[in-house]
C-alpha cells in the first residue's frame, strides 16, 4: 500500500509543480489508486428481463459521511459477514483522515474512501473489481449481469440529482419546505443497486435516517437518470472515464489487521500534495484557513458552515476512539491512540462553544487556531503509533 501512496503523491507532485502534461498524469494517479479494469462484458448480453436480489439488508444511516461504510456493510452482509458499521469504518480507513484544499476553502473531515475500499475487501477476502466505460449502455448490461449473479452493485454519484427519487420512494419523510437542490449542486455520495426491470434501477440509499430493512426492492431510478448522476461524479472529480461500477466478489483472504493499521496512520498523518492537504496536514490547513479568515468566519453564513465542519470532526473522531476502545480493549498502544482520540475530539468540542457564544473576539480566533494546531499534533501521534503497530505481529 505505501508504494501505491507512495507513486501517487509523486503523480499529484508532478502535476503541481511541473510542466508535465496535467491530463496525462491525473489520469495515472487515478490508474495508480482506483486499479480500474475495463469493461469486458459486451452490449446485450443474457439476463433476466428483471431481477432483485432477496438476501440482503439495507441499512441507512442519518449521517451523510456513512455512506461509503453502508455500501460496504451490505456487500459484506450478502456474503455472510455480519458486523456492525464502525467496523467497516475501521477497514476502510477515510473517516480515520481529512482532506482541505487551500485557496477553495474546501475541508472534508474524511478522505478520499476508494483505496480503502481494496484494503478492506482484501482483508475480508472478497476481490473488489472497480469497472469503468464510456458506453453507457455497457454500464447498464454490466450492471444488470452481476445483479442477476446476485452481486450488489456499489455506485458512486451526485445524489444532487438523485434525491428526488428518494424523496418521492415513500421510504423517507419528506419536509413541507422541500426543494430539488440547484442546478449544478454536487453531493458525492455512495449507494447499493440491488435490482433492476426493464426500464429502471432499485437501490438502497444509505443516507437520510437511521433504518434496518429486509425484503425491500428499494428506490426506483430510470436507466437515464443513473446514467447522469454517475458521469456528473465523474466529471466533477475529473475521472479519466465517464461510468464506473464496483462488484465485490468471494476471493481469498490476503490482507493482515496490519494492513488495515499501516492504513489509518497513513490517513491520520496524511500528506501535502499541491493545495490538497490530508491526515494531520488537513487540521493544519485548516487552522490556516482560519487565521487567512480572522473575525470573518463568526459571520453568517460562514459560522454556520464552520460549526458543521467542527461538529463533524468531533462527531467522527469520537467514534474512532470509542470503537478502538471497545475493540482492542488489551492493546496498549490502541488504547494510546484511543486517549489521543478523544483528547482531539475533546479540542474539538472546545472550539463548539466558542462558536455558541454570542459575541466572539479576537482572542476566540487565536484559541480556535491553537486547538485546531493541538488537534493536528495529537492525531499526527495517534498516526505515527497506528504505523509502528503495523510493523509488529498481533
Amino acid at each position: 500500500m505505501k508504494n501505491n501512496i507512495l507513486a501517487a503523491g509523486l503523480v499529484l507532485s508532478l502535476v503541481f509543480t511541473s510542466c508535465f502534461d496535467e491530463k496525462a498524469f491525473v489520469e495515472q494517479y487515478f490508474k495508480e489508486i482506483y486499479q480500474p479494469q475495463e469493461m469486458t462484458i459486451g452490449v446485450g448480453i443474457d439476463h433476466p428481463g428483471e431481477y432483485f436480489i432477496g438476501n440482503l439488508t439495507w441499512y441507512c444511516y442519518e449521517k451523510n459521511h456513512l455512506c461509503q461504510s453502508s455500501s460496504l456493510q451490505m456487500i459484506a452482509q450478502v456474503n455472510g459477514i455480519e458486523k456492525p458499521l464502525d467496523y467497516f469504518s475501521f477497514l476502510l480507513g477515510y473517516t480515520y483522515g481529512a482532506t482541505y484544499v487551500k485557496g477553495a476553502g474546501m475541508f472534508a473531515a474524511y478522505s478520499d474512501p476508494e483505496p480503502g475500499f481494496i484494503t478492506a475487501s482484501n482483508y475480508l477476502g472478497l476481490e473488489r473489481k472497480y469497472f469503468i466505460t464510456d458506453n453507457p449502455e455497457m454500464l447498464i448490461d454490466n450492471i444488470k449481469y452481476y445483479l442477476s449473479k446476485n452481486h450488489p452493485v456499489r455506485i458512486a454519484w451526485n445524489s444532487a440529482l438523485t434525491m428526488k427519487f428518494a424523496m418521492e420512494s415513500g421510504y423517507f419523510p419528506v419536509p413541507d419546505n422541500w426543494k430539488e437542490p440547484p442546478q449544478g449542486a454536487f453531493f458525492p455520495h455512495s449507494v447499493v443497486f440491488v435490482g433492476y426491470d426493464p426500464s429502471h434501477f432499485y437501490y438502497y440509499e444509505t443516507h437520510g435516517m437511521d433504518f434496518v430493512l429486509t425484503g425491500e426492492k428499494g428506490i426506483k431510478i430510470d436507466y437515464q437518470s443513473a446514467l447522469e448522476a454517475i458521469s456528473s461524479f465523474s466529471t466533477r472529480y475529473t475521472l479519466p472515464w465517464t461510468y464506473m461500477m464496483t462488484v465485490f466478489e468471494p476471493g481469498q483472504t490476503s490482507g493482515s489487521i496490519q494492513s488495515i493499521f499501516e492504513q489509518a496512520g497513513e490517513e491520520m498523518i496524511g500528506r501535502v500534495l499541491g493545495p490538497t492537504s490530508t491526515g494531520s496536514y488537513a487540521i493544519k490547513g485548516l487552522s490556516g484557513g482560519v487565521r487567512k479568515e480572522g473575525m470573518s468566519i463568526f459571520n453568517s453564513p460562514k459560522k454556520e458552515f464552520f460549526k458543521k465542519t467542527i461538529e463533524s470532526l468531533w462527531d467522527i473522531r469520537r467514534n474512532n476512539a470509542l470503537f478502538l476502545e471497545n475493540n482492542f480493549s488489551e492493546k496498549a498502544e490502541i488504547l494510546q491512540i484511543a486517549g489521543l482520540l478523544h483528547s482531539s475530539a475533546d479540542n474539538y468540542l472546545s472550539i463548539l462553544n466558542i462558536l455558541e457564544k454570542e459575541n466572539n473576539t479576537r482572542d476566540d480566533v487565536k484559541s480556535i487556531r491553537r486547538l485546531l494546531d493541538l488537534s493536528a499534533e495529537l492525531e499526527r501521534e495517534a498516526g505515527d503509533i497506528f504505523l509502528s503497530l503495523s510493523k509488529n505481529t498481533i
